[in-house]
Order: structure tokens, then C-alpha cells, then sequence
């Protein structure tokens, strides 16, 4: 009885070693670098051996790791599967790589046609490579000189706002619990663009245009929060000035005329929207050329409609029970960044002159979100 105890105890252990050692191994395959023995497999079995450790990096969002572990299947001097070319070609597309991405990508669809199981990401991915190689063509023709030029166009478009105090708000008492409390704010003097930033001016500057709409005289548009501020970045090296987008308060102040009491931008009465606004009720679902539409008291074209504007602040649902009555620039942080204004498919409340709306400043998916520029005297 003691020898048989012995004997299943032995058998049990060397049966648990073998399952250790049986993991060991199917991990072994599925790890980055190709091991010792492995190499001693068909070329064939190894490559397979890299696709899946790729696939599971790019699950992951690794890019880099997938390029890499991809790139060790190319030493093996064999011919590589259609499946390999699409994963290293999406791989080399998220890592910036778009010359040898459309290489890639390619090589698959040329191998697997439309029967490929990845066929129709491919033919997008494909796109979009071509896209962002014409876009750094563009960038790089681009002279000093241009964005130079461009840069005194933009300065030689603005209007002076002269400061003063007023009552930011809810001040008709029919809008959103965002707008309220009012409370009264003090905004100092400074400069507000006349119109949105063109399609032309964004181009001129940053060599490439991201809108939807293309028209150069048309706000530029699908450009997130971020997107601008690298813009205003290349603006001010480039003229020596201090361009930003304007704060909300300084938005909502110029809006209404200086700190009047108007529901519109220019308009007493819903009624006159269509001489001043781009909006759901005229503009066809497309943008138009800036200052296409009568101007606001001060000057200004645009202010509702068309496209929604960014603001520099960070947005607060509550923000206004404890905003200072000083220049407030918006809470210290947040999640998404202030819009004003309105767009071309925004119905008449949303082109009020008080109403707030947001958005997560690192997305630049909607063809109604642009921007005008301010600066300090």
C-alpha cells in the first residue's frame, strides 16, 4: 500500500510538471522575440508564431511592439501570407510610417483581393495614408513667406472691443440651468476677429486643410481645441504677436454689443435671423464664405451660425456660481472646452447669444466646429 502511495505521488508530480511546462510553451509562442528554439522551426511556423504576438499587440494599441515583432518575420527570407501585410501595414500607419504603410496595405489587398477578411479597412486605411502624404506634400511646400503673408491678413482683421461690465447670463429667463446664475463680469479691452479663421488662413499656416467643406474664403472646420492652439502657436512665431482664442465671458460680451441685452447676435427678433446667420433654416447642411451675412453691431460677422466657435476656457455646468467678476477665464481644469455660437444645422436657441455649449478639445470629427481669433491690445 505504501508503494502504490509513492508511486501515484510520482506520477502525479511528473504529470504537474508536464502541464507547467505545456504553458511554458504556448506562451513561449506567443511572446515578441522569436526564442532559441523556435528558430529551430519552419521559417513558415515562425511567421505565424509573429502574426499572432502582433495581433495581440495591436489589440493592445501597442504600434511600436507590432512593428517590430512584425519586422523579424521579414529576415526569414520566405513569402509572407496577405494577413501578414495588413497587420504590418496598419501597424506602420498608427506609427506615422504612411509610405511603407501604403506599401503594405498594398501588397494585401493585391494578394487577397475583395475576398480578404480585412479587405474594406484596408481600402480606408489605404485612403487615408494616401491623405496624410499628400497633407505633408502640402506642409512642406509651404514658404515662410506665405505663412508670413497670411499671418498680416489675419492681424489686419480684427475689431477693438472696448471693455467694460455687464450681466452674463440667462437674461431673458428662458434658457438652460448652465446659464445661470447671472452674474455680472468685467472684461478689459481687447481685439476679436472679424470673421471665423478661413480655410485659406489655416491652410496658409499649417499647410494642409482638414475641413469638410472645402472653400477657401469658408471657415475652416474639424479642427479640435488642440488642433487650434498649435495653429495660434505657428501664427504668433510667425508675426512676433500674441494671438489666443477668446475667453468666454469675452466672447458673450462682444456677442451682445458690447454687454447689451440681445438675444441674437445682430438680430432683435427670430424673425431676422436669415439676414445675419448661417443655421439649420438657410445654410443647406454646408458652411459658407465668412461675412456672407449682414454684421453684428460691432462689426463682427458670423457670430451665430456658420460654425460653432471654440473658447480658450475649460467647461463647468456650475461654473457660473462661482465665477469671479474679473476677467474670469473658467475653471482650472476640466474635461471639454467651452463652443459658442452656433452652426450651420444648430436650430435658432442655439444660436442665442447666452447659450453654452461643449466639447472634448481633443476631437476633430464635426464639420461645424471652428474658431475665431482674439488678442490683447
Amino acid at each position: 500500500m505504501h508503494t502504490f502511495q509513492i508511486r501515484y505521488f510520482r506520477q502525479a508530480v511528473i504529470s504537474s510538471i508536464f502541464s507547467v511546462a505545456l504553458i511554458m510553451a504556448v506562451h513561449t509562442a506567443v511572446m515578441p522575440v522569436v526564442s532559441a528554439q523556435e528558430k529551430e522551426l519552419p521559417s513558415e511556423i515562425q511567421v505565424d508564431i509573429l502574426i499572432s504576438a502582433a495581433k495581440k499587440d495591436i489589440l493592445a494599441g501597442r504600434w511600436k511592439d507590432a512593428v517590430q515583432v512584425l519586422e523579424q518575420a521579414l529576415k526569414l527570407g520566405v513569402k509572407l501570407p496577405g494577413e501578414y501585410h495588413f497587420h504590418y501595414g496598419k501597424a506602420l500607419f498608427k506609427t506615422g510610417n504612411y509610405d511603407d504603410s501604403l506599401s503594405s496595405l498594398t501588397s494585401y489587398l493585391t494578394l487577397v483581393g475583395k475576398v480578404g477578411e480585412y479587405y474594406d479597412e484596408a481600402v480606408t486605411l489605404v485612403v487615408d495614408a494616401k491623405n496624410e502624404l499628400e497633407e505633408a506634400k502640402l506642409r512642406s511646400s509651404v514658404s515662410k513667406h506665405q505663412r508670413t503673408e497670411a499671418a498680416d491678413e489675419t492681424e489686419d482683421d480684427m475689431v477693438y472691443i472696448k471693455g467694460g461690465c455687464f450681466d452674463m447670463g440667462d437674461i431673458f429667463g428662458d434658457g438652460s440651468s448652465d446659464e445661470n446664475p447671472v452674474h455680472t463680469v468685467c472684461v478689459s479691452d481687447f481685439y476679436l476677429g472679424k470673421t471665423e479663421v478661413t480655410q485659406k488662413q489655416w491652410t496658409d499656416i499649417m499647410g494642409h486643410n482638414p475641413s469638410k467643406f472645402k472653400c477657401g474664403d469658408c471657415p475652416v472646420e474639424r479642427v479640435s481645441w488642440n488642433n487650434v492652439q498649435d495653429f495660434i502657436k505657428k501664427l504668433n512665431k510667425a508675426t512676433g504677436l500674441n494671438y489666443r482664442l477668446p475667453t468666454e465671458a469675452e466672447w458673450e460680451y462682444a456677442a451682445r454689443s458690447g454687454g447689451e441685452k440681445e438675444k441674437w447676435a445682430g438680430a432683435d427678433k427670430e424673425s431676422e435671423l436669415d439676414e445675419y446667420a448661417w443655421y439649420r433654416g438657410n445654410s443647406k447642411s454646408i458652411t459658407h464664405t465668412v461675412a456672407g451675412k449682414s454684421p453684428s453691431k460691432l462689426g463682427l460677422y458670423d457670430m451665430m451660425g456658420n460654425v460653432w466657435e471654440w473658447c480658450s476656457d475649460w467647461y463647468d455646468r456650475k461654473y457660473y456660481k462661482n465665477s469671479p467678476a474679473k476677467n474670469p477665464e473658467g475653471p482650472s481644469d476640466g474635461t471639454t472646452r467651452v463652443l459658442r455660437g452656433g452652426g450651420w444645422k444648430s436650430k435658432p436657441e442655439h444660436l442665442r447669444t447666452v447659450d453654452r455649449n461643449d466639447f472634448v478639445p481633443t476631437s476633430k470629427k464635426f464639420a461645424n466646429i471652428g474658431f475665431r481669433l482674439a488678442r490683447d491690445p
